[in-house]
């Protein structure tokens, strides 16, 4: 690994976590994950939305201080994620004619430009991701337009309508750090680029970004994105029924699901006739409860926490599979749904999807990386490491002339030379 290579940052603003990654690349492409930090959202987001600022720039400044300690590198540019129930993506098309008949980097950006018309307005603005971009050269598919030959480029740009709200309080958040944002990424995707390998991509799959408040999905086929959603409802409807249910504690609801998960075997009775329900000893042993309401019982069967799950869980299930099969998507998944986000913890949630759709459906950890620590090891973890992989990507395409912006390593040392010249002498 000759070289330090370049060093980038990733943060995600989750419902349950705020979650902040470093990661390095090395001339030789090896990518290493130097450090990482995590802190409770406590409430303070809800589906991408910061609900309580001085909460957010608390656990912020907590995880990006655990990750900038373990990985003792200096961060002043942070690529961020962003979802909300405002947020839209879509595909759009532009074209340009390439003058000289060779494509150069300044036909991308118009194209781009084309292709954004009329989606900006008042309150949003429209951002791309160059990990889901096609491009054709006379009406043929070409991964990198960059240098080919030909008369007219044609771009489907898949765009995101960015909420100014959640960005102006995003960039609060960050900002109040003396961090500046690089880009943005729509966590739908990010959570595809952390746990899907290029086969994956070509053959077809779709990642369910299973979390707290919200639901991410994100469909590939043949390598590019056809689906990209984000949907109001998540993993914490579970927690919350047993909650109120059980009328315990978020914490204590929280370990329940976690502990006992989904049981199967409610799946295989619900067509039963109620006389073959008889249910196991096991079903009805009491369950101690410890962090109840006043006056509320400090016991419950296990079949009552049971019958709660199972109902929400499956509920989950059927929403996850009649979106996908609303779309004409369900059975073209060879690959079959990844399943990740905090929401992919919960014991069976994945087994209840793969028997309600019929397609196989798997746990979803991350991917693209040397070397990933433990604690990073986990489905929770894929959005935004899926963040960092599109910040790499995101570099190499600034560096060949397709990103649209001029490259440079905003976390090297120059760029602390040059912040503290600016400082004291401009």
């Amino acid at each position: 690994m000759a070289g330090k290579g370049e060093v980038v940052a990733a943060v995600d603003f989750g419902s349950h976590a705020i979650r902040v990654l470093i990661g390095r690349r090395f001339p030789d492409g090896m990518t290493k994950i130097l450090g990482y930090g995590s802190a409770p959202s406590h409430e303070c987001v809800s589906f991408g939305a910061i609900q309580d600022a001085d909460g957010a720039a608390h656990a912020f400044k907590s995880a990006l201080k655990d990750a900038k300690r373990m990985a003792n590198e200096r961060i002043f540019t942070i690529y961020c994620g962003i979802q909300g129930n405002t947020i839209r993506s879509s595909v759009r098309e532009g074209k340009v004619q390439i003058e000289n008949e060779i494509v150069k980097p300044e036909h991308l950006i118009k194209v781009r430009e084309n292709a954004s018309l009329g989606i900006s307005g008042p309150d949003v603005r429209p951002i791309s991701c160059i990990m889901s971009e096609e491009w054709r050269v006379d009406d043929m598919r070409v991964s990198d337009p960059i240098d080919m030959r030909g008369t007219v480029l044609q771009g489907h740009i898949r765009f995101t309508q960015l909420s100014v709200f959640l960005e102006n309080n995003l960039r609060a958040c960050i900002e109040g750090q003396g961090v500046e944002i690089a880009d943005f990424v729509f966590t739908p995707l990010a959570a595809a680029h952390g746990c899907l390998t290029r086969e994956d991509k070509n053959i077809g799959a779709a990642v369910v970004n299973l979390g707290a408040t919200s639901t991410g999905i994100a469909v590939y086929q043949n390598g590019y994105v056809v689906e990209a959603s984000a949907h109001n409802w998540g993993s914490g409807l579970i927690i919350s029924d047993v909650a109120a249910g059980l009328k315990v504690s978020f914490e204590e609801a929280t370990e329940l699901v976690v502990d006992y998960g989904i049981n199967l075997q409610m799946l295989e009775e619900r067509d039963k006739d109620d006389k073959d329900k008889s249910g196991s000893a096991a079903d009805n042993v009491p369950i101690k409860l410890t962090h109840t309401v006043t006056g509320a019982p400090s016991t419950v069967p296990k079949s009552f926490l049971d019958h709660i799950i199972f109902e929400r869980g499956d509920e989950l299930a059927d929403q996850i599979c009649n979106f996908l099969n609303d779309k004409k998507l369900l059975y073209a998944l060879p690959r079959g749904i990844v399943l990740t986000g905090g929401g992919a913890n919960i014991i069976n949630q994945d087994i209840l999807i793969t028997r309600k759709s019929g397609v196989d459906t798997r746990i979803g950890v991350p991917v693209g990386f040397d070397e990933v620590p433990d604690p990073v090891d986990t489905p929770e973890w894929t959005s935004v490491t899926g963040i960092l992989n599109y910040a790499f990507a995101h570099r190499r395409a600034n560096r060949r002339g397709r990103g649209g912006a001029g490259y440079k390593n905003d976390n090297s040392s120059w760029e602390a030379v040059r912040r503290f010249l600016n400082r004291f002498f401009v």
